[in-house]
């Protein structure tokens, strides 16, 4: 009788139960409605937006224009103000037809140019230029004058100097060859430079990209020194200007910094600045830059601790403000070290 009686309890609790969950389900509905509802206009907002609509088409980049052939002539008539030289041309050209040189693939490796022989067809007049650029960086070095400013040479001196000078381009180098061809350089109004030829540094650099030791190595670079020469003995009364923009004072691992490692050189053939304008955005100490400065810049030296403006009508472009202030005939060196 008592377990009787306890069997019922537990069948009328359990009736209770089951009512309050039916209620529970019952008024649950209207929200479980709501949400399939929901749901259904998401369905039909998605379907006429990504699947109704058609696909959105991917924007082209237009590809860049080919280059056209330059010679000499056009460049000496101021028909061209750059003049490719042919290793340089040849590589932009392949740039624009090699599926694996695209402009638009993100990454290139620079360095398989310069170790896989089979990757292009001038594997070897790309390790040519790399010998001849050896060449000229021995010969530069090698050239030694007492003349201090070349704005100062009698007239009957100038010619003779002027071309011991632009010999360094041309002499005759270890193979018995001219260091250059007169086509493997590039020209600009100028004078002849160095061709833009890939990783865009010191190419002894591929030998190990980890060793820093051709990291911010310059020698490289070719200056037409004849040409700066027969310029500045011509134009006694030009201005020389030196612009450093992204003039930062510290280097990898001690280093020298590179700006001075030029003036330097422009020193030992007898380019002295008048004026050197340094333009550098991180903030630094007055004390510890005035530190840094060689004694013999001291007297040219103008630092700005504000970073360039791109834009003409802003005070912090260099063009705007200061490049506008000189005049044709006046000698300026830009060097751009901004990230």
């Amino acid at each position: 009788h008592i377990h009787t009686t306890k069997m019922a309890k537990v069948h009328k609790t359990n009736d209770k139960l089951f009512m309050r969950c039916r209620t529970a389900i019952m008024y649950d509905k209207r929200p479980r409605y709501a949400l399939l509802l929901l749901l259904l206009v998401l369905v039909l907002f998605y379907s006429s937006t990504h699947v109704l609509r058609p696909p959105r088409k991917t924007p082209v980049r237009e590809a860049p224009p080919t280059l056209s052939p330059t010679t000499a002539e056009s460049f000496i008539e101021g028909s061209s103000p750059y003049t490719p030289g042919k290793l340089e041309g040849d590589m932009m050209k392949v740039s624009t037809t090699r599926e694996d040189f695209r402009y638009d693939v993100q990454f290139v490796d620079e360095c398989d140019l310069y170790h896989n022989p089979n990757r292009t067809d001038f594997y070897q007049p790309y390790h040519d230029m790399i010998e001849s650029l050896d060449q000229y960086a021995a010969a530069v070095k090698g050239f030694h004058t007492s003349v201090k400013d070349l704005r100062d040479v009698p007239p009957e001196e100038q010619e003779a100097l002027c071309e011991s000078m632009n010999n360094l381009l041309w002499k005759q180098g270890s193979n018995g060859k001219n260091i250059f061809e007169t086509k493997s350089l590039s020209l600009t109004r100028g004078g002849y430079v160095e061709p833009l030829l890939p990783p865009m540094r010191h190419p002894n650099f591929c030998e190990d990209p980890y060793n820093h030791d051709h990291l911010l190595d310059i020698e490289y670079l070719v200056h037409d020194f004849g040409a700066i020469c027969r310029h500045l003995t011509k134009h006694p009364k030009a201005r020389t200007v030196f612009f450093d923009l992204g003039a930062s004072l510290e280097y990898h691992g001690g280093v020298e910094n590179p700006a001075l490692s030029l003036l330097e050189l422009y020193q030992q053939f007898g380019v002295t600045f008048d004026h050197y304008y340094a333009f550098e955005y991180t903030p630094l100490p007055p004390d510890r830059v005035y530190e840094k400065i060689p004694e013999w810049l001291l007297p040219s030296y103008h630092w700005f601790n504000v970073p360039v403006d791109a834009e003409p009508s802003k005070k912090n472009n260099p063009w705007t403000a200061l490049l506008s202030k000189l005049k044709e005939d006046d000698f300026v060196v830009v060097k751009l070290d901004i990230d």
